[in-house]
């Protein structure tokens, strides 16, 4: 008797661990949360607890989409590399993707978020031995992407432009030629590449960006990306407004040295009022107060702004990087 009730329990512990959740079943939980801070902290829970290496790198992948979408691009390229890390197959009823696409992942987060030492630590990884065509493409496009982080001459801009303008007529770089395509719209300002692109890639989101119908996210990639030519002209034409703008405040009795202050730190913008929640009551968390704008574009797509206000000492931007957020001055 006692032997049959030893088997018995042996065999329900047997078929608990055999029960235990797919990565596909975890997944669809998570998002039946509120908000995407809860689908998050749900999976954060659920991974360690993960002895299947297939559905812990599903999940790890599932984790880094959530992440990036939420604009937490350090915790999704973290993600992304632990997933690419494990050796395990696909697991059922999850997207497939490989290692290497997962790397890719993890470099373009890292860049996202301004780290760029990161982001070639990945790209001279294994991944450089794939015999993927589109995956050879993301590498050379994000090689050029991490190469403009750190420009500092015009003879530096000139050389990385003049390799994208190469790029542009590659067959071999067909996957990412609309991405090609938008950063030399961006740096250079000249809209001969905004109507190739939304020649050639109609449906693309870049195209759209182009359009002014979709708004680019405000990552520090794109924050700090150099431009030139007419893009620098059209800055200095901004520029000129908004000093003239300066003094129109200044002969109205404003003063001119609280227009140049900042007066709030920018820390996400979202087509969802749930993700920008979400990343509220992270920041809440934290010890920040944070609130969200509402803009509605001409294109009538609104979005969600959420925000800081600057302290009196001046340093709420340093304390939100140092708490892990990235954030933009708003003066």
């Amino acid at each position: 008797m006692k032997r049959l009730a030893i088997c018995a329990a042996l065999a329900a512990f047997a078929f608990a661990s055999f029960a235990q959740n797919s990565a596909k079943e975890i997944s669809q939980k998570a998002l039946d949360y509120s908000n995407a801070g809860e689908s998050i902290d749900y999976l954060k829970r659920m991974i360690p607890q993960q002895k299947d290496g297939a559905q812990k790198r599903a999940l790890l992948a599932f984790l880094g989409s959530l992440q990036e979408q939420l604009g937490s691009y350090k915790d999704a390229s973290s993600s992304y590399a632990q997933a690419a890390g494990i050796s395990a197959p696909n697991a059922e009823g999850m997207p497939k993707k490989t290692s290497p696409q997962l790397v890719l992942d993890a470099v373009r987060c890292a860049l996202c978020s301004g780290d760029s030492a990161t982001a070639e630590s990945y790209l001279n990884s294994a991944v450089r031995n794939s015999q993927d065509e589109t995956i050879q493409a993301h590498i050379k496009l994000y090689e050029v992407w991490s190469r403009l982080c750190k420009i500092e001459s015009n003879s530096e801009l000139e050389e990385s432009v003049a390799l994208l303008n190469a790029y542009s007529d590659f067959p071999s770089m067909k996957a990412v030629q609309p991405s090609v395509l938008l950063t030399l719209w961006y740096v250079t300002g000249q809209e001969s590449y905004g109507k190739k692109l939304r020649a050639n890639f109609p449906a693309s989101p870049e195209a759209a960006i182009v359009g002014g119908s979709v708004q680019m996210t405000p990552a520090p990639f794109w924050y700090f990306m150099p431009k030139k030519g007419s893009a620098l002209e059209a800055a200095a034409e901004n520029a000129a407004e908004s000093q003239s703008a300066e003094l129109e405040k200044s002969d109205s009795g404003e003063s001119e040295e609280s227009s140049e202050k900042v007066q709030k730190q920018q820390l996400g913008l979202f087509k969802s009022r749930d993700n920008a929640n979400a990343l509220c009551e992270r920041l809440k968390e934290k010890g920040f107060k944070p609130y969200i704008t509402q803009e509605t574009r001409p294109s009538g797509t609104t979005y969600y702004i959420v925000v800081v206000d600057e302290n009196a000492k001046g340093d709420i931007g340093e304390q939100l990087r140092s708490a892990g957020f990235d954030c933009y001055p708003i003066f």
